[in-house]
C-alpha cells in the first residue's frame, strides 16, 4: 500500500511538473499577450491571452520554446507631412510671394493590433518584439499621413472649391486605402489638427505662363513701366 501511494504520489509530482513547465498563460501580464515560439514549430498560430487558459507541449523539450509578450495598447503619435508643390519655389519668386506654393499638414493618428495581427506580422518576419511593433506602428502612421496628404492635395488639385474642413474622417480612410496597405491595423483615431495648402489657381496660371515670362527681373521690369505709361495717356490737370 505504502508503495502504492509512493507511486501515485511520485507520479501527481511527476504531473504537476509537466503541467507547470508547459503552462504559459501565468507568465502573461494584464493588457499584454505571449506568443509561442519554438524550434519544432515556429510560431504558434493562438496568441496566449491573459486570463484564458494555455498549455504548450514544446516547454517540455529543453531550450525548444520561448515566450515572447507584447503590449497591446494603441500607439498614438502625431505626424507632420510637408513640402512644396513642383518648381513651387521658382513659381513663388515670380510671383514674389514666398510660400504660396507650400502645403502643411499635421495629423493625430492613432493604431492598433490585434493579438492575431501580431502572430501574423511575426510570421512576415515584419517584428521580432515589443520594440519591433511599436516601430512598425510609428512607421505605418507615418506612411498612412503621406497618403493622406497625397490624397488631399489631389482632392484640392482637381476642385477649387474643395475645403479640407469638409473632408470627412471615413473618406480620408478610404482615399488613402489603409486596408490595402496595413490590413491588419485598426485606426481609432486619424484627425487633421492643422491643415495649409497651396494656391492651387495661381500655381496653374503661372505654370502655363511662357519661359520668357517665368524670368523674375522681366516681370519687375514690366512692373515698373506700366506705371510711367498710364501716366504720360492721362492728361495733365491743372
Amino acid at each position: 500500500m505504502k508503495k502504492f501511494l509512493a507511486c501515485v504520489f511520485i507520479l501527481a509530482v511527476f504531473t504537476g511538473v509537466v503541467f507547470y513547465i508547459g503552462w504559459t498563460q501565468f507568465r502573461v501580464k494584464p493588457d499584454t499577450i505571449g506568443i509561442v515560439i519554438s524550434k519544432t514549430n515556429g510560431v504558434d498560430d493562438k496568441p496566449v491571452q491573459n486570463g484564458e487558459f494555455a498549455w504548450h507541449w514544446q516547454f517540455l523539450l529543453p531550450t525548444n520554446a520561448t515566450l515572447k509578450t507584447f503590449h497591446i495598447k494603441p500607439v498614438n503619435v502625431q505626424k507632420t507631412v510637408s513640402g512644396t508643390l513642383p518648381s513651387g519655389k521658382a513659381y513663388a519668386a515670380v510671383y514674389g510671394a514666398d510660400g504660396l506654393f507650400d502645403y502643411s499638414f499635421t495629423f493625430d493618428i492613432s493604431l492598433t493590433v490585434s493579438p492575431e495581427a501580431v502572430v501574423e506580422l511575426m510570421k512576415l518576419n515584419k517584428i521580432t518584439d515589443d520594440s519591433d511593433l511599436s516601430v512598425y506602428l510609428e512607421g505605418a502612421a507615418g506612411t498612412l499621413a503621406q497618403h493622406a496628404v497625397s490624397y488631399i492635395l489631389s482632392r484640392a488639385e482637381g476642385n477649387s472649391s474643395f475645403r479640407i474642413e469638409s473632408l470627412r474622417r471615413e473618406e480620408l480612410l478610404r482615399g488613402i486605402q489603409i486596408y490595402k496597405d496595413f490590413p491588419e491595423i485598426d485606426v481609432s483615431v486619424f484627425s487633421i489638427q492643422s491643415s495649409k495648402l497651396p494656391d492651387y489657381n495661381m500655381y496653374r496660371k503661372i505654370s502655363n505662363m511662357q519661359p520668357d515670362e517665368l524670368n523674375p527681373s522681366n516681370r519687375i521690369d514690366a512692373e515698373k513701366t506700366e506705371p510711367a505709361a498710364e501716366q504720360a495717356e492721362m492728361p495733365e490737370v491743372l
